[in-house]
């Protein structure tokens, strides 16, 4: 599958918003109603161009993405894939490439999801874990493995 992340331009907005109204305003209106007034204004003011990029399939716009670096963690605050390619490997083959993308960095991953979204079982295979939770939004860390530490030569432990 030829899966590629590209800078999003401008002229993306309107496509970004499109696919946030058609994957979430069920789930949204299902808990605390939607107001496309407020929505419209949330999304303007979540929505930072140089934060975000398209996922595209074969040259094709079929997703979006925005993180953002913040202290020791890459946190993922945007991902969506158009609903008739969900479940088709997209969402791993973009988290994968995030999560390498975050330890090369020297980063953690960090996210929210909406309760009740399906994509919880994508991030708890991909080795998430919730740290806590609010009425609305589950918050995860990607589990880290930590170096072994111990009793060793190195820890003033002598032989014989």
């Amino acid at each position: 599958m030829k899966i590629a992340l590209r800078e999003a331009r401008p002229v993306d907005y309107g496509f970004a918003r499109q696919l946030f109204d058609v994957t979430m305003r069920d789930r949204i209106e299902a808990i605390i109603g939607w107001d496309e007034y407020r929505q419209d204004m949330s999304f303007a003011r979540k929505f930072v161009l140089g934060e975000v990029r398209v996922i595209t399939l074969r040259g094709k716009d079929v997703g979006w993405i925005q993180t953002r670096i913040e202290g020791s963690a890459m946190t993922l605050l945007q991902f969506y894939v158009v609903p008739e390619l969900q479940g088709r490997g997209i969402g791993t083959l973009v988290l994968k490439r995030l999560t390498g993308d975050a330890k090369r960095r020297g980063k953690l991953m960090a996210l929210s999801v909406l309760k009740g979204n399906p994509a919880i079982r994508l991030f708890l295979r991909h080795g998430f874990r919730p740290t806590h939770a609010d009425a609305y939004e589950i918050y995860m860390r990607q589990a880290v493995k930590l170096p072994l530490r111990g009793m060793g030569p190195s820890m003033g432990m002598r032989r014989g």
